[in-house]
């Protein structure tokens, strides 16, 4: 399933035009906020298109955790979500 989420993540911040496809496969473990493909104001979009996506719900511990600031550590967070039942954060 990560290959399936890391997929999606790279087709998602390609759709948006700032960053080439290989760029991103060369750097699932850059910063996207430093690197300037997610703005702030882009964030609740971002989340609400992932948790559709994968019919999970992060919750605020995730959006704090620091590998939300990675392609790869959302990959991680994304699973992890997807094992644990509806409503048992």
């Amino acid at each position: 399933m990560r290959q399936q989420v890391l997929a999606w993540l790279i087709d998602w911040f390609v759709s948006k035009g700032r960053v080439k496809r290989q760029l991103l496969l060369d750097s699932l473990e850059k910063d996207y906020f430093e690197a300037g493909w997610l703005t702030s104001m882009e964030v609740v979009e971002f989340v609400t298109d992932l948790e559709q996506q994968f019919g999970i719900q992060l919750e605020e511990s995730d959006l704090q955790d620091a590998r939300f600031l990675r392609l790869s550590g959302v990959s991680e967070l994304v699973v992890e979500r997807s094992a644990q039942p509806a409503g048992n954060p």
